[in-house]
């Protein structure tokens, strides 16, 4: 597809523009041949400025990582990579997304560089391509030429989180018999399990099984296991954004708990378990209800 590029005028620009209209009335009308001269050096440092601006937007290719986890409604950071195919450098490039936006000082020929833009998702779900604006004041900030790109991005933006009051969740638990975690009598030394690292003691970390996998696993003893809690759009009040909601925050209290943690859909139930990965799922799921 071809790009569209559009430009704005700065307010360098009104002013630059509004001197050489009136020169050009007043070369007209005194027949001045300096004036005439002035004018013609205005307009073509104009033209040689637009030139040079749309040089310098082309070429460039643009990528978008998003982080591991992005929830609707909160402030994200984007790692944005821009790469310039030209021989000459790019100078003062910017990249927008949104409110947030980042500025590339310098982007030598054939090099990449990277920046971070900060942004807010308002909607939870799947976003096959984000839009964002690339735009530059080169060379002298007269005018910002710019162009509008989708570039292409596989993520899922998680619900925003909506905390329970405690109260409710204390009723909630005792209803569903999973207020406490139930200690077995073997005891704290008798392994249990492994199960993924979320933010447990140092002194639990499964050293031997982590160096063979490359990711931290934590022993899981037995009187720290629980009943597995499985939840359901049922057992929340709300709207259904507001139930999707509560239940993203559910999942992701009780997963930094160490609780097994599964979840009841219309169609299919995800089993409980443990670990960042699985809370990754259920909040994917919660996402594209």
């Amino acid at each position: 597809m071809k790009t569209r590029y559009k430009v704005r005028v700065n307010r360098v620009g009104v002013i630059f523009i509004g001197i050489t209209i009136f020169l050009g009335v007043a070369a007209v009308n005194t027949a001045n041949n300096l004036l005439y001269l002035v004018v013609s050096y205005m307009l073509s440092f104009m033209l040689l400025s637009g030139i040079l601006s749309l040089y310098n937007l082309r070429e460039l290719e643009v990528v978008l990582i998003p982080p591991e986890e992005v929830y609707a409604g909160t402030m994200t950071e984007l790692r944005v990579l821009v790469k310039n195919r030209k021989r000459l450098p790019a100078f003062l490039v910017g990249v927008r997304i949104g409110e947030g936006s980042y500025v590339f000082p310098l982007i030598l020929g054939g090099k990449e560089v990277e920046g971070m833009v900060s942004t807010i998702f308002e909607r939870r779900g799947h976003y096959s391509s984000i839009n964002l604006e690339v735009a530059s004041s080169f060379p002298i900030g007269l005018f910002e030429r710019f162009y509008s790109v989708e570039v292409p991005v596989n993520l899922v933006v998680f619900p925003k989180p909506l905390a329970v009051a405690e109260t409710y969740l204390s009723a909630f638990q005792r209803e569903k018999g999973q207020a406490k975690f139930q200690s077995r009598s073997r005891g704290y030394e008798e392994l249990y399990g492994v199960r993924e690292y979320s933010n447990e003691p140092l002194k639990l970390i499964h050293w031997k099984i982590s160096a063979k996998t490359g990711s931290l696993y934590v022993k899981d003893m037995v009187e720290e296991s629980a009943p597995p809690v499985v939840l359901s759009l049922d057992m929340v009040e709300g709207t259904l954004e507001e139930r999707v909601s509560k239940l993203a925050y559910l999942v992701r209290r009780f997963t930094s708990e160490g609780r097994q943690v599964g979840l009841r859909l219309t169609d299919r139930t995800i089993q409980p378990s443990t670990g960042v990965s699985h809370k990754r799922r259920l909040l994917s799921e919660l996402a594209l209800l």
